[in-house]
């Protein structure tokens, strides 16, 4: 197991029960026995926004990171995904999100797979530019009749 998924799995054990933590940064590096820049790269690419998190920090002496589970069924966080999509997105970042609100029960498991095929390369053969911004279209398009419901 690499140490990014142990220190993704030792944050996700940590918010088990909890909707926000604050983590120092050294700390958790010396703990780990690893760089500062490598918790810096588990939080900027396992605590991401389409994963259902948001993180923030405060610098300087008792500087902290703080780790926020955000609720997928909240008006900030459909305003956190809607933003998002305001850009071209891959397919990485579209299954992201996909997976997130499957996981959190807002899509069943037959609209999890039905929307993956649908925002997949395979379906839009195209270039690559073409297919980010029609698979953020489709996906906005969708999410938004799915998460009024």
């Amino acid at each position: 197991m690499k140490i990014s998924d142990v220190i993704e799995n030792f944050i996700l054990d940590i918010m088990a029960d909890e909707v926000t933590v604050d983590i120092n940064r050294n700390e958790l590096a010396s703990y780990f026995h690893c760089a500062p820049s490598q918790i810096n790269y588990v939080l900027s690419t396992r605590f991401t926004t389409e994963r259902g998190y948001c993180v923030s920090g405060q610098r300087g002496g008792g500087g902290f990171i703080r780790i926020e589970k955000l609720d997928l069924k909240s008006k900030p966080y459909f305003d956190v995904i809607m933003d998002s999509l305001s850009n071209p997105i891959s397919y990485t970042r579209a299954k992201q999100i996909i997976s997130r609100l499957s996981a959190d029960g807002v899509i069943n498991e037959g609209e999890e797979n039905i929307l993956s095929a649908v925002v997949c390369d395979k379906a839009l053969a195209c270039p690559e530019r073409i297919a980010d911004i029609l698979r953020c279209n489709i996906l906005k398009e969708t999410l938004i009749h799915i998460l009024k419901r």
